[in-house]
């Protein structure tokens, strides 16, 4: 058993090299040779190494691209599955905190239903609903907006992405899913709505429980908005943007767009719609906090995950966790390893293996 676990953790290891290689190949940019040359050998991306400032901050308080690809999927050893599966997902979480209703499983095109319903038709599902609803669709496993498709149900009709299906034509909706769940849809708060309407605009928090205490505590904050090149989804590597939050107040920073070449080019509104980003208050950010403590609290299995959250007027809706959250969309605002608790964190669990600036002076700090 341990041999095939090693073996496991080999093939697993391999394919996040290759996810590296995969990213430093794709990357639009031109960089020039000696600035890539410097940027692996400080383990990150050429994209990560412009977007950190190419060298004119200390780039050892980064957490790098070889670390996070290739050290922080094993944290959370056993409690991988948990975040990684959302059906596992959804019936740890939903005892202590909102996430939306599994309805059905699709799975090589067939529907299972799950929930409350489980014998329930996908017709009466669906077309019970009341008039107007909409459902989501996602990839089982995996995430990256990849897999996502819109269900509606106006008037006793089904459309899928826009496209409609008489209740005859059902087993063709299907047809090309393989491993996705129906989720209801969940309506974001008016202020998400005034800044980008044509988009679920969501939020990414990292948290960790620290090593010593034991107690979970939040690193970092991003809210993603969508453009109408990402559009039905905020998806930041289709074209969204994202800003930086305020832990202390919910209070929304400076907005950043990737660009094909250099560095990030930062703002203080949405670049259609012209709203206003930089000073948003998000609504019930105490209970936010509160409500994503709590629940990391209760599942102990997990060191570190990346929520998705849609922020509604009334509170959190909890989408999904992120096994091995991506770091660079935190860290082009600011260096986690400033923070001793991160960087406590991330050297216990051996992801951190490097002198870091600091460190040894905060060692018993925060």
């Amino acid at each position: 058993m341990g041999l095939l676990k090693s073996l496991r953790r080999v093939s697993l290891w391999r394919g996040y090299v290759s996810d590296l290689v995969r990213d430093e190949r794709k990357y639009p940019g031109k960089v020039r040779l000696g600035e890539r040359l410097r940027a692996w050998s400080r383990g990150l991306l050429s994209e990560s190494y412009l977007s950190y400032g190419a060298g004119e901050t200390d780039l050892r308080l980064y957490l790098n691209d070889v670390e996070r690809y290739v050290r922080t999927p094993f944290v959370n050893g056993p409690g991988t599955r948990l975040v990684n599966d959302k059906l596992l997902f959804h019936e740890v979480v939903a005892p202590h905190a909102r996430t939306p209703e599994i309805l059905g499983w699709v799975l090589q095109g067939r529907w299972h239903a799950v929930g409350s319903s489980p014998n329930s038709h996908p017709l009466r599902v669906l077309l019970g609903a009341p008039d107007g609803s909409r459902f989501v669709l996602r990839l089982r496993t995996g995430g990256g907006g990849r897999g996502v498709a819109f269900l509606e149900a106006p008037d006793g009709a089904l459309l899928l992405d826009g496209r409609a299906y008489g209740p005859s034509e059902l087993d063709g909706l299907w047809a090309g899913f393989q491993d996705h769940i129906l989720t209801r849809f969940v309506e974001q708060g008016s202020y998400a709505r005034a800044i980008f309407p044509a988009a679920t605009n969501t939020l990414r928090v990292l948290s960790m429980r620290d090593p010593e205490s034991g107690r979970v505590f939040l690193a970092a904050a991003i809210h993603r908005f969508g453009t109408s090149a990402s559009a039905p989804l905020d998806n930041v590597g289709r074209g969204g943007l994202w800003c930086e939050v305020d832990l202390s107040t919910g209070t929304l920073g400076r907005a950043v767009t990737r660009v094909v070449e250099g560095r990030p080019q930062f703002r203080t509104d949405h670049p259609e719609t012209g709203a206003a980003i930089t000073g948003v208050a998000l609504p019930c950010w105490p209970q936010t906090l509160e409500t994503l403590l709590r629940l990391h609290e209760a599942l102990p299995l997990i060191q570190q995950v990346g929520w998705d959250l849609v922020l509604a007027d009334d509170g959190p809706w909890i989408i999904e966790g992120n096994n091995y959250s991506g770091i660079d969309i935190f860290q082009v605002f600011g260096p986690l390893l400033t923070d001793p608790r991160v960087e406590r964190f991330y050297r216990h669990h051996r992801v951190l293996r490097r002198r870091v600036p600091g460190a040894d002076a905060t060692a018993h700090s925060g």
